[in-house]
C-alpha cells in the first residue's frame, strides 16, 4: 500500500526539516517558500508548523544515520498505534473483548477510509497518543498518574491541544484536582517558555501559523478547527463567504463549556459509585477528544475503539439505539456526499450522546453504588431487564 499511495507526507516534512537544518537553513522559511512554489498544485502541507523545541529534537534526530532513523521511527510509530489499540481494549468488558479483537484490524480504516491521511501520514501524533493513552490506563487502574502527567506535558510541548487530556485524571482519578491544575499551568508555562528560550524562532513559528492559515483559506482549505464541531461550522461559514474565526471560536467556547460541565456532573456521580466504571471511562475519553478545539483524521483515530464500544453498548439499549443509528446513517450520508470530515464529527457526537444516555440510565437504575470508583465493574448490577 505504501508503494502506491501518496503516503508519509508528514514524515517527509520531518525529513526535509532535518535536511534543511543540516544544510544550515531555517525550516520555517523553507516551508513558506515551498508552499509558494507549489501553490499552483494546491498543496497545503509544506509549512513547518511545529514549535521551536521540535527543531531542537529534529537536530538531534539528524545525528542518526538515515536508514536506522527511518526504521526507528517506523517502530516507534507502530508501537504508538499498538498502544492506542491496547488502551481501547482495556476499556472493554470481558464479554465485549471477543468481538473487539476482530474489529481492531478495521480501526485503521475508520476515519474517512483515507489511510494516506491517517495511518500512513507519518504524523508525530500517533506515538504521542499511544504514550498518553497507555499511561492513562495505569492511571485509571491504580490511580497513579505521574507518568501520565509527564506524557501529556511532553506531548503538549509539540502539540499544545494535548493539554485537554488533563481532564482524564481530573474527572476519573482520586484527589487529582490540584495535580491536574498544576500540570495544566506547567504545560502552558513550558510552551510559553519556548518564547523566552528561542524568541526569534518562536516568532517565526507564530508567523508561519498565521501565513499558513491565510494561504490555506485562500486556497479553499480552512483547517484552523479541523473536523471538530467548530470546524464544521467554520467550513460552512467559509463556504458562504462569511466571517469564520470569531463565530467558530465562540461556538467552541459554548459547546466546550457545556460539554465539560456535563462531564463534571457525571464525574461526581461516578465518585459516588452510581456509574459503572467501564461506561464512565469510555464516555470520558470520547468527551475529552471532543474537547479539543482542533480535530483532524489522525486525532479521531485514537477515539475509534471507545466509539466502537459505545456502538455495541448503545445498540443494546432501546433509546440509545436510535441515536447510534441516526448518527451512523448521517455519517454514511456525509461520506457518500463528499462532505469531507463531517462524517467523523457526526459519528463522534452521536456516540457521545448515546454514551451520556447510558450514563443517565445507570443513575436511574442505581439506588445504591454500582461500582467502587476505579474498581472492577459489577456486570450483574444495573443490567436492564
Amino acid at each position: 500500500m505504501a508503494v502506491f499511495l501518496p503516503v508519509g507526507w508528514d514524515a517527509a516534512l520531518y525529513r526535509q526539516a532535518i535536511k534543511d537544518l543540516h544544510d544550515g537553513l531555517d525550516p520555517y522559511v523553507v516551508g513558506t517558500v515551498c508552499f509558494g512554489t507549489n501553490a499552483v498544485a494546491g498543496s497545503p502541507r509544506q509549512f513547518f508548523l511545529y514549535p521551536p523545541i521540535t527543531v531542537k529534537i529534529l537536530q538531534l534526530a539528524g545525528l542518526i544515520p538515515a536508514i536506522p532513523e527511518r526504521v526507528l521511527y517506523c517502530l516507534i510509530y507502530a508501537a504508538g498505534f499498538g498502544c492506542q489499540l491496547w488502551a481501547g481494549f482495556k476499556l472493554a468488558l470481558p464479554s465485549e473483548r471477543h468481538i473487539l479483537k476482530y474489529a481492531l484490524p478495521l480501526v485503521a480504516f475508520f476515519p474517512g477510509f483515507m489511510p494516506n491521511e491517517v495511518i500512513l501520514c507519518g504524523n508525530i501524533a500517533f506515538p504521542l497518543y499511544g504514550i498518553v493513552l497507555a499511561t492513562a490506563v495505569r492511571g485509571w487502574e491504580r490511580n497513579r498518574w505521574g507518568w501520565f502527567y509527564f506524557a501529556v506535558l511532553a506531548a503538549s510541548l509539540i502539540k499544545p491541544p494535548f493539554l485537554v487530556f488533563l481532564a482524564v485524571p481530573l474527572l476519573a482519578g482520586r484527589q487529582q484536582t490540584i495535580k491536574s491544575a498544576v500540570a495544566a499551568g506547567a504545560g502552558v508555562a513550558l510552551f510559553g517558555g519556548q518564547k523566552l528560550m528561542w524568541p526569534y524562532q518562536f516568532g517565526e513559528y507564530l508567523q508561519t501559523l498565521h501565513t499558513a492559515s491565510v494561504c490555506r483559506s485562500a486556497a479553499g482549505h480552512f483547517e484552523s478547527f479541523g473536523l471538530s464541531a467548530a470546524g464544521v461550522l467554520a467550513s460552512a461559514l467559509h463556504g458562504m463567504g462569511r466571517p469564520v474565526v470569531l463565530p467558530s471560536l465562540l461556538f467552541y467556547l459554548c459547546y466546550g463549556c457545556l460539554l465539560f460541565a456535563t462531564l463534571v456532573y457525571f464525574s461526581q456521580q461516578y465518585r459516588l459509585g452510581r456509574i459503572r466504571t467501564h461506561n464512565w471511562l469510555t464516555v470520558l475519553l470520547l468527551g475529552t477528544f471532543l474537547l479539543s478545539p482542533r480535530i483532524l483524521q489522525y486525532d479521531a483515530l485514537p477515539a475509534t475503539v471507545p466509539m466502537f464500544l459505545l456502538v455495541l453498548r448503545g445498540w443494546k439499549d432501546t433509546s440509545a439505539r436510535w441515536i447510534v443509528g441516526a448518527g451512523l446513517v448521517g455519517a454514511v450520508v456525509a461520506l457518500a456526499t463528499n462532505h469531507d470530515g463531517l462524517e467523523i464529527s457526526l459519528a463522534m457526537w452521536s456516540l457521545l450522546l448515546a454514551g451520556l444516555l447510558l450514563l443517565r440510565k445507570d443513575l436511574s437504575l442505581a439506588p445504591k453504588s454500582a461500582t467502587t470508583p476505579l474498581g472492577d465493574p459489577n456486570e450483574e448490577l444495573l443490567v436492564s431487564p
